[in-house]
């Protein structure tokens, strides 16, 4: 886990990056630089993208660092909305498509299976269509997802997943429909309806068309938990 800081602003941001995001990628430069425009410090936090136990590698870790940073808003994406949420404490949190369950489409069914074997090597391979990432995403930030990932971490996400602390008052969670990474059924299970924020796109909003008016609702959502 490395925290990468961005900005100089007033209100200090914990952000947890998804699965494979990187300072970098031009995708998630444009998110923080929209951030950062906006008056946020931003710690932006890149996940480990093979970690084996979810508390060791993702739950604790996060919470250290949100404990160094004492940040007035916590937020994050996919990987990142899942550790985020096992961070202890009372406070509002906004989420964007946090993996909170798997899509049900492609080899979901497998999943239960592949995850029980202790192989920590990537071998299972992701052929997902860059397309339900966003159709703003370039090639070159595929690399993680070219090579694959372990059934160890299918087994310490789905360890995360089936351990999920109550949904926090106040938080709120940016989605699309559209997304077939995450399960959106998960997060309707989880979330109240007037938190959840509907968005034309797919998983990430960030790599999507028509991110900047999702950038702005999702900055009042961290204006508001900030005041909170």
């Amino acid at each position: 886990m490395r925290v990468h800081v961005r900005g100089d602003g007033d209100r200090t941001l914990l952000f947890a990056l998804g699965w494979g995001n990187r300072p970098g990628h031009a995708t998630v430069d444009w998110l923080l630089d929209g951030l950062t425009d906006a008056g946020w410090t931003v710690h932006a936090v890149v996940l480990d993208e093979n970690g084996t136990d979810f508390e060791r590698d993702y739950a604790e870790p996060l919470t250290r660092v949100r404990d160094e940073v004492y940040p007035d808003a916590c937020a994050g994406h996919s990987l990142g909305g899942l550790a985020l949420a096992h961070v202890p404490g009372d406070d509002p949190r906004v989420y964007s498509a946090p993996f909170w369950g798997p899509h049900p489409g492609g080899a979901a069914a497998l999943l239960p299976l592949l995850s029980r074997l202790p192989i920590a090597e990537r071998v299972v391979p992701l052929t997902r269509d860059r397309s339900a990432i966003g159709d703003l995403r370039p090639a070159e930030e595929d690399a993680a997802a070219d090579r694959g990932v372990s059934p160890a971490w299918l087994g310490a996400v789905r360890e995360g997943q089936s351990t999920l602390p109550p949904f926090r008052e106040g938080s709120a969670v940016h989605c699309s429909l559209r997304d077939r990474v995450v399960s959106t059924r998960a997060i309707g299970e989880r979330a109240p309806a007037d938190r959840v924020r509907l968005y034309d796109g797919e998983h990430e909003f960030f790599s999507s068309r028509g991110r900047r008016a999702v950038l702005d609702r999702f900055l009042d959502d961290l204006d508001a938990v900030a005041d909170a």
